[in-house]
């Protein structure tokens, strides 16, 4: 689809939290570039940032390289940025009675996704975390959005303030589910699982380590799930491990919003095989010495 940048609210042109995107990979998904590059960028990474009009520019020079421009929603922004997924028909342009609703209720700039089949809401807000559940996600930081300035006809040409509303909408649709408080590992003694071999037992792709001061080790890897994700996108999945050897699974996408650690090991179904084989391998090692 294409671009219609000069009907985007002043406020989201200006600055330098723009990036390039391209699809990659079979299937494709969306990922980052720094503009006018093929380097990857990052949401979390401002000097992978940079302005809306470099990014223009970059699509003009290499008309055959990106597919779009986004902008990084930063920590420090005073947005969230709210994702309505799969509510729209590409023909018909017609929105469902639910998106409707929400248009309605907050009442700000928003704008057609690239597939044509979703919406992209802005609104002026404060949040302390991402909400998650299949067809609505609203970010707060480390996200962006793609921009395409196709601005929908029942939505304001500015970006509002809705604290007020997007909490009682928050409140409404993502009701808190009381979280059983984290315990340490209390596997059998010298049965404590290698998330690495783990991994590698199941076949889990690992993409990259990342630094993450609460746990001992963090990997980015690809969601079992995958392709129950929009477009099939590969990021936003971790598997991780704390010193006490306690295991976590986290997928951002909406369709894997409430899978944890235990519907990830049963799911790839290696943990008793994996673990029958390291008490071989320990056993042949005792039997060696």
């Amino acid at each position: 689809m294409g671009l219609y940048l000069d009907c985007l609210p002043e406020e989201l042109r200006v600055g330098a939290n723009h990036v390039n995107w391209r699809y990659e990979g079979r299937p494709q998904t969306k990922v980052l570039k720094i503009a006018g590059t093929l380097r990857n960028a990052s949401s979390t990474n401002p000097r992978t940032w940079r302005t809306l009009t470099a990014c223009v520019e970059a699509m003009k020079r290499h008309r055959n390289r990106y597919a779009g421009v986004g902008r990084v929603i930063a920590r420090d922004d005073p947005y969230v940025g709210v994702d309505l997924d799969d509510v729209r028909d590409p023909e018909s342009g017609r929105l469902s009675s639910r998106a409707v609703e929400i248009l309605r209720r907050l009442d700000s700039y928003a704008e057609v996704s690239p597939s044509q089949a979703g919406v992209k809401l802005w609104v002026r807000a404060s949040l302390e975390r991402a909400y998650k559940k299949p067809g609505l996600e609203v970010y707060p930081h480390g996200r962006y959005f793609t921009l395409t300035g196709w601005m929908l006809p029942q939505a304001l040409s500015t970006v509002e303030e809705r604290q007020a509303e997007l909490e009682t909408l928050i409140q409404e649709v993502f009701a808190e589910v009381e979280k059983k408080p984290s315990r340490p590992y209390e596997g059998v003694p010298g049965e404590r699982i290698d998330l690495v071999e783990f991994l590698s037992a199941a076949g889990v792709e690992i993409l990259g380590e990342i630094p993450d001061g609460s746990a001992e080790r963090v990997f980015r890897i690809v969601c079992p799930w995958m392709r129950e994700h929009t477009r099939r996108d590969r990021s936003g999945t971790r598997a991780g491990q704390f010193a006490d050897g306690a295991l976590f699974f986290h997928c951002e996408h909406a369709h894997c919003a409430q899978r944890r650690w235990a519907q990830f090991r049963d799911y790839l179904s290696p943990p008793a095989m994996f673990l029958r084989r390291r008490s071989r391998a320990r056993r042949v090692r005792g039997a060696a010495r």
